[in-house]
């Protein structure tokens, strides 16, 4: 009897594991999300999911806007997130480590992870696929370990490689002076030092390449303003066929299920590939949304694209290093030194500018004059010394 009785105790709590897990897959394809809701989202007892805070989903926004500038750490975030009036349930401050795991949380652009794998959340997003990803770039950024010993700032320090021998430049300082040379880890080189304000002329001259007036750059965006009114037909066609990609991605998700179950591919695999089709799905929803409410999307990234030019003569004028540097990273990849001269690779759209683009005299409302100064230029701009 004892025996039988330990049976039916057995097979009730097997059955009851099992419904549990039944109920939780179910949540799971419906993108519910099975648990406590995290910082900036409550739970909703009556539809079983969880809906935007009203007081603090906006505060977990403003949170990841601040981060991604890259100018504050994780602790000054946690000074941020206090002086914002940002706290837990319970009113306590979010520690360091909290605050790190919402700004890594893939559940505020749309979807969450659970036991390792990804999935698409039916809950509203509080921050876009976009600024999440620059988030994570930062972060990886600020991951990276540094040499708390060197006391010299070296703006350039890291920027540039030697193009004879491919090591890294470094930098050194020398009776007053901030002079950069190769490592030469790899062996002899032949190239020699060069001073850090002659570096700074040639780099303040690579952002001249790529820059626009003001008055060509207000110009061209009142073009964009008036292309924007003539342009719901062509949105219209572009949101179906995005809408078209999605349901191809939907059905390559429903394929990649199938070969799971079917043991075709393991699972760490699965999840893999499924991460890379959901992130797709979202970024492609965010442009859908986008259109839908603007019916411009084409013309933001050039709107940006124009700001940012306008900005890098005004950067290349000014005397802030570090803003320089990061401007060329921008517009360039793999810097290199050859012979005390710059070599800049622009990538697009940059490249149009450096290699043709005319850059009028700010001081002069007459466009027609104005000399293509970069026009037939070589992609590698070498400033003359």
């Amino acid at each position: 009897m004892l025996n039988i009785a330990f049976g039916q105790s057995k097979y009730f709590v097997d059955n009851l594991s099992e419904n549990t897990k039944r109920g939780l897959r179910q949540k799971l394809r419906r993108g519910e999300w099975p648990g406590w809701a995290p910082v900036g989202y409550l739970n909703d007892r009556l539809k079983h999911n969880v809906i935007p805070d009203p007081d603090r989903a906006r505060l977990v926004a403003k949170l990841f806007e601040r981060y991604s500038t890259g100018t504050f750490s994780l602790y000054d975030m946690r000074h941020e997130s206090i002086s914002m009036g940002l706290f837990s349930r319970a009113q306590k401050k979010l520690s360091v480590s909290l605050i790190q795991n919402i700004l890594s949380n893939p559940f505020y652009y749309g979807i969450f992870r659970y036991n390792g794998e990804l999935h698409e959340g039916s809950h509203e997003p509080i921050i876009t696929k976009n600024l999440f990803d620059e988030v994570q770039r930062v972060m990886a950024k600020k991951a990276r370990p540094q040499n708390k010993v060197m006391k010299v700032e070296y703006p350039f320090r890291g920027l540039l490689i030697c193009d004879e021998c491919e090591c890294s430049i470094t930098a050194e300082l020398h009776k007053g002076h901030h002079y950069y040379r190769c490592t030469k880890k790899r062996g002899a080189c032949s190239q020699k030092y060069v001073r850090e304000e002659a570096l700074d002329e040639q780099i303040s001259a690579a952002l001249q390449s790529v820059s626009l007036s003001p008055a060509w750059a207000d110009t061209w965006l009142a073009k964009c303003d008036e292309d924007a009114r003539g342009d719901a037909q062509a949105s219209d066609s572009l949101a179906r066929d995005l809408r078209d990609q999605v349901k191809v991605i939907e059905d390559k998700i429903d394929r990649l299920l199938d070969s799971h179950l079917d043991g075709l591919i393991e699972k760490d695999e699965y999840a893999a590939k499924k991460k890379k089709f959901l992130n797709h799905k979202i970024d492609l929803e965010e442009k859908i949304a986008t259109i839908s409410r603007k019916g411009d999307y084409w013309l933001e990234p050039m709107r940006t694209f124009i700001s940012e030019a306008k900005q890098a003569g005004i950067i290349a004028l000014q005397e802030n290093l570090s803003a320089k540097r990061d401007f060329l990273q921008k517009i360039g990849s793999n810097p290199r030194l050859a012979a005390r001269r710059l070599m800049l690779n622009p990538r697009e759209p940059w490249r149009i500018l450096a290699d043709s683009h005319p850059r009028p005299d700010p001081s002069s409302s007459d466009f027609s004059h104005q000399p293509a100064l970069l026009r037939g230029q070589d992609s590698n701009l070498e400033p003359s010394p």
